[in-house]
This record gives structure tokens, sequence and C-alpha cells, in this order.
């Protein structure tokens, strides 16, 4: 039988649980979508009978019955989307009193007041929204959903493949940040190098006014590798190590697809809000700090594939 089904991960992205929301065909995962439910001041799983309406918590767990695919051309509310699915309970699922869940779009997601929902299941991104939707078109359509509220562990773990197209982003992000060379791994913000890779170095370094403990060839803040070693479970700060949370802070963003298609405006769109190095598809920086010209970026990667 064809359903869904919606697991909490680890990773916290902008104040929001991420969570995997899996196309399943008998026992067997065929494909996955990441999703959020709930706001971010109410990020609270298993609440079980503490939970009321109004809570603006994810949704409960349980089974859901999928309704139609329902369009509106002027969109459904602010930030809401132009589709929407209604979440039906299916006897046996307890909601609290809560109800009004559906299935839609977040295009407030990166938008600090506004991002997330009163507990439906939303997607930041309209292209994998326009994949959920495809599943529910098809003729194998899923019969319901399925949510939890224990971690998808064994997805949180997977390893990330470097091809010769990722490994070019990688060292394009790495020469954008001004670690590139064989050093790349090792150097600490301020170009000095630490010893060993047991762990991230954890030491704050000054330049003028501006301090930070970023370090590696990515130049990870300690907070930031933290939350890359637990959600991939990384054992230390290896260059291997540090390619694999690279990927995992490319793919939060949303950005794996687009790198991976060389669709190069789409993922400085989105990667320039992490690395402050990166420029915008205008060619902007997001923080204020120097960026690299598109000029450069296209010309730099274009070596970098040759490679």
């Amino acid at each position: 039988m064809v359903h869904l089904l919606c697991l909490p991960t680890e990773i916290r992205d902008n104040g929001l649980i991420r969570w995997n929301l899996w196309l399943v065909n008998g026992d067997r995962r065929v494909d996955r979508v990441n999703v959020y439910s709930g706001a971010p001041s109410a990020q609270i799983l298993n609440s079980g009978s503490s939970d009321y309406p109004g809570s603006l918590r994810p949704i409960p767990p349980g089974k859901y019955r999928l309704g139609p695919i329902e369009y509106r051309a002027e969109g459904w509310g602010p930030g809401i989307g132009q589709y929407w699915v209604d979440l039906l309970p299916i006897a046996g699922t307890r909601t609290y009193g809560r109800s009004g869940f559906g299935l839609h779009l977040d295009s407030n997601y990166h938008t600090p007041n506004g991002r997330g929902s009163a507990g439906c299941i939303v997607t930041p991104h309209q292209r994998d929204l326009d994949r959920i939707l495809g599943w529910l078109r098809s003729q194998a359509r899923p019969t319901y959903l399925e949510v939890h509220h224990t971690l998808d562990i064994g997805e949180v773990r997977s390893k990330y493949t470097v091809d010769r197209v990722r490994r070019a982003w990688l060292e394009l992000i790495s020469w954008c940040e001004g670690t590139s060379g064989p050093d790349g791994y090792r150097v600490c913000f301020t170009g000095v190098k630490f010893d060993g890779f047991q762990d991230h170095p954890r030491k704050v370094h000054c330049a003028g006014r501006l301090c930070s403990d970023a370090a590696g060839k990515y130049q990870f803040l300690s907070s930031t590798w933290d939350e890359c070693r637990k959600a991939l479970q990384l054992p230390d700060f290896s260059p291997d190590n540090q390619d694999q949370a690279a990927l995992y802070l490319i793919d939060r963003r949303g950005a794996l697809e687009n790198i991976d298609k060389l669709q190069v405006a789409n993922a400085l769109d989105k990667l320039s809000w992490e690395w402050a190095s990166l420029p915008n598809s205008r060619g902007i920086g997001r923080y204020g700090q120097p960026v690299k010209t598109l000029d450069q970026i296209n010309a730099k990667l274009s070596e970098l594939l040759k490679k």
C-alpha cells in the first residue's frame, strides 16, 4: 500500500524542526521531501494531552486521510500559496480539539516573524511542494499520511556522495572563504593554523574589531559545527567530515539539487545566506561583507569543473 510517512529529525532550520516526509510503497521508502510543522515558538513533540486548540504545535501523531488537491488562484492566505490538501484525522487519531490541518506552501519561511505554520505540514520550496503534489496526482496515489513524533535516526546519519560537481562547489566555497590550498582544512579565522583534527579548535581570533572562532576549509563556527556533528554523527573534525558537514549545510539550505544541476543563480541565492563571502544572484552579499563578483564565481567554477 502506498502512503506518506512524516518523521521528525534532530535537525533544526531557522528555529523549526526539520521533518522527513517520505513516499512509502509497501515497506520501502522511495522518495523524500523536507517539511516543517508548527510555529517556531511551539516546537514541542509528544505533547499528548497537554496539547490544546490554538497551541501552534506540530501536527499530532496518528493517521490522516489525504483530501483532494485544491487550487485557489488568489491563494489561501498570507504565505500559504495557491495549493491546499486537507489532512483529516482518521478514527483513533487524537488531536485534542485541534483541526484545520493541511499541507501547503510556506512562502514566509525566510521571514523571522512569519515562518512555520499552525500545525499544518509545510515546505518553503515550490519545487518540493510540486513533488508532493506529483505523488498525489499519480495513479498510485498515497492513501493516507502517517505521522510519528519519534526521530528518523537512520536518515540523519546518512553520508553524502562527493562527486566531481560537488567537489567543484566545495572548492569554490573554500576559495571564496580564503581557505583554498592544502592547508585549508586547518585554517582558523585570520589565517592562524591549528594542529590535529580531533575536534573543532574552538579558539576565538580577532582581526580589528571582528572576532570569530570560525575554522576549517568552510569556516565553521563552533556552534554550526556542533549542529553538523550531531546531525551526521561525525566523530572528528577531519577533512572528510568537514566536506560532509559543508554538504549538509548546502542541503539544509535546499541547494543540493541546484549545485548538482549547476543552477548557479539559484544556488547562490540560497548559499549566500550560509557563507558571507558568496554573493546572491544579483552579485550582492547578504551581510555587508566583501564578496566575489558573479564573473569571478562563474570563471572559478568553470575552472574547477575542468579538473
